[in-house]
């Protein structure tokens, strides 16, 4: 019997087909995700609601004023005269202070990054008609300003030691060369033999009203606001603060005494809130309310400067570029402070003016009725203290009994993550100090003492003492990307945090704790990220911080490493999750957890994807995973570092692997696809075969071109 004829030339592009398939599979193992994962996995993102959250004016939702009066709660009862400052809706004006004046009242300052305007000591009884006064949106009432009263810089991952030898030194060679810390406190003794040189600008808002006649400085003169006053510390608090952000380890012989700052090379801008004996205009200090103008004077001076350019330093030194403080304002209100008062929103008016903000949770302990003012700053990021056990090694960290525990008290707003204080945690138990020229211990600036002699001494605890070493590491992420904004920074050292202990409220966020925050500052990975996303061209500038995807697990089989994350939003819809294993050339989508239905704001989802090590250029390689919205923006990265087996060698650099691998493997199609056609140009007319088939049926020519679907060689197992 007859049977069917097969064209020799259909055989010839089968095979040629089969061939192409063979040859591209493994090429691209390293690159792409099986596709015939569990049924429990979709390639389909699961679906969100996107929320918009309403935007109200802080007067109108701020939980300190519970029945809308305009007034601070704690003062509708008080008998007594206190600090009373004015909160306006609009800028003030010349005519504001005028009228305020005409009254009666005498304006101790105006305060312009948040409207407001410090009264001094009034009456309490006169906040009713002070709340009636044109453009008044809150009247408030002075908080009082408290100061949060080795082993630290290696345990925070700073500088390198036999335990963790891989550090952000590593990666910071300047070590924080071309920053510009404000240290608003005390005043710093930069005489000191490991501050010696890193003086850029100073000022002093003790004595801010030039005709105060106990401010005391070349004879009985004016102290300069340029920025060329030279601040001195008779406290000790602020020269042990700024020792422990920058201080260089040298002592009065020149000697490394191996207690270094987190960032040793970083600058100061010397801010004087402080005195002697801690507080208020020079040592005649009396009344409390008078430090707490001091201190909102000296960091509306710092917003008006952010961009100076200081006389005689060079360019790289102009401006500012961190605040960090070691001392909060307490709050009168039950709950301690939502945020909302004008000494916690005016760090976030430096924080969106670009100045990122360092601030101490506080010393409150366990029991805190709520977080002070300053750290309860929406934006800035907010520190707690962890007690090393006077080691390196983390493992044995604990929380400090003092440390100021979260959440921060509700401002109405509806978004549950400003609550989360505090963001990460650092050491700050017992804690060797940089010793200032104090006048407790005999010394005085004043009359030709320094601290030039003086070495490190005496131990302190604090969240005052925390919050510098996480400004240093601040320092470092910001000079090896001058890109990063302040909430880029914040993102960052949430996000590589060491976790510590369980989650407070896993309905909003999986990682938070209520004592540690985030974690524990984790100092290289926090660097390397922050360097990282400078190398490879990434816009942090336009990040959404919203969109949340963190790997969680890493399992392997052979030489395929599985991932498994965790993903969420906190607004904008995620529109794909996707990964890339050569710097972001190239990109490519995961697959998602099989949920059922919309997931509501802030549920979370799992995702995978697999990576064939054997495939990657030999050596160590970034894989990098992200969230993108429909805009394109991209989350904050998540990442690992895998060793590649460089099986197929990359004909460049590690992140242009995925770019030289799609060349090559365009370039091999290109001469398959020659080779086919010249095949079939060889014979006009089929060859013809026998097929031993019962029926005979002709077999046609496929019409158009064969799409093929490349395939991983990855396991298909999910892990466990």
């Amino acid at each position: 019997m007859l049977c069917p004829m097969v064209s020799v030339k259909a055989m010839r592009q089968v095979f040629t087909f089969v061939c192409l398939i063979l040859f591209l599979a493994p090429l691209t193992g390293s690159m792409s995700y099986d596709s015939n994962k569990s049924s429990e996995w979709s390639a389909t993102i699961p679906e969100m609601e996107n929320v918009i959250f309403e935007e109200l004016d802080w007067w109108e939702r701020t939980t300190l004023d519970s029945n809308r009066n305009a007034i601070h709660d704690s003062l509708e009862n008080l008998n007594e005269s206190t600090g009373i400052g004015l909160s306006y809706g609009r800028d003030v004006t010349n005519k504001d202070v005028d009228y305020l004046e005409s009254l009666g009242y005498n304006v101790s300052d105006v305060i312009e990054a948040v409207d407001a305007v410090l009264l001094g000591v009034v009456e309490s009884s006169n906040v009713w008609d002070l709340a009636q006064i044109d453009g008044v949106v809150m009247v408030e009432r002075y908080g009082q300003v408290i100061l949060w009263g080795d082993v630290q810089t290696p345990n925070i991952l700073a500088e390198q030691s036999d335990v963790y030898p891989h550090t952000a030194w590593n990666h910071s060679p300047m070590r924080g060369a071309g920053i510009n810390i404000a240290m608003v406190d005390t005043g710093t003794d930069n005489e000191h033999p490991g501050l010696v040189g890193k003086f850029v600008a100073g000022y002093d808002a003790v004595c801010y009203m030039h005709t105060d006649p106990t401010c005391v400085a070349a004879g009985l003169g004016a102290r300069e606001t340029d920025g060329s006053y030279d601040p001195d510390d008779g406290n000790q608090h602020g020269t042990a603060c700024m020792g422990m952000a920058a201080a260089t380890g040298l002592d009065a012989n020149g000697e490394q005494t191996g207690f270094e700052g987190s960032a040793p090379n970083a600058s100061l801008i010397d801010v004087r809130i402080g005195t002697d004996v801690g507080a208020g205009p020079f040592e005649n200090y009396v009344l409390e309310q008078e430090f707490y103008e001091s201190a909102m004077n000296g960091i509306q001076w710092i917003i008006d400067n952010k961009d100076t350019a200081w006389a005689g330093v060079d360019e790289s030194l102009y401006g500012i570029d961190i605040i960090s403080l070691s001392w909060g304002i307490t709050s009168h209100e039950s709950g301690g402070s939502d945020g909302e008062d004008m000494h916690s929103r005016i760090l976030n008016e430096a924080t969106e003016a670009g100045i990122t903000v360092s601030v101490a949770a506080g010393n409150d302990g366990p029991n805190n009725d709520g977080l002070s003012g300053m750290g309860s700053s929406s934006l800035s990021i907010t520190v707690g203290a962890t007690d090393d056990m006077n080691t390196i090694e983390r493992d044995d960290d604990q929380i400090a009994s003092y440390s100021s525990r979260g959440p921060r008290k509700d401002n109405g707003n509806d978004n549950p993550i400003d609550e989360m204080k505090p963001d990460v945690t650092a050491p700050g138990t017992n804690i060797i100090q940089a010793e200032a020229c104090v006048t407790s211990g005999g010394c005085n600036n004043f009359i030709g003492g320094d601290a030039s002699e003086n070495g490190y001494t005496g131990r302190g605890s604090g969240t005052s003492y925390a919050t510098p070493a996480v400004t240093g590491i601040i320092a470092l992420m910001m000079e090896v990307n001058d890109e990063i904004n302040p909430l880029v920074i914040r993102e960052i050292l949430r996000s590589t945090a060491t976790r510590m202990g369980p989650p407070s409220q896993p309905e909003f966020d999986p990682h938070w704790n209520e004592d540690f925050g985030w974690g524990l500052v984790h100092g290289h990975d926090a660097v390397w990220t922050a360097q990282y996303l400078n190398m490879t061209g990434f816009t942090t500038a336009t990040m959404n911080l919203d969109l949340q995807v963190h790997i969680e697990n890493i399992s392997s089989k052979g030489s395929v490493n599985t991932y498994t994350g965790m993903a969420w939003s906190r607004g904008a819809a995620m529109e794909k999750i996707e990964y890339s294993v050569d710097g972001g050339d190239t990109w490519t989508e995961v697959v998602y957890e099989d949920t059922n239905g919309t997931l509501s704001l802030y549920e979370s989802f799992e995702f995978q994807f697999d990576v064939n090590t054997a495939y990657l250029p030999e050596g160590y390689n970034m894989v990098i995973v992200r969230g993108v919205d429909s805009t394109g923006s991209s989350s904050m990265i998540s990442w690992d570092t895998v060793l590649g087996a460089g099986e197929i060698e990359s004909m460049g650099s590690g992140n242009s692997f995925g770019r030289t691998l799609f060349i090559g493997v365009v370039a091999i199609a290109i001469l398959i696809f020659g080779a086919f056609v010249a095949i079939s140009q060889r014979s006009d007319e089929p060859d013809l075969i026998a097929i031993d088939d019962e029926t005979s049926k002709s077999i046609p020519e496929p019409e158009g071109i064969l799409e093929a679907t490349i395939l991983d060689d990855a396991s298909n197992e999910k892990s466990t």
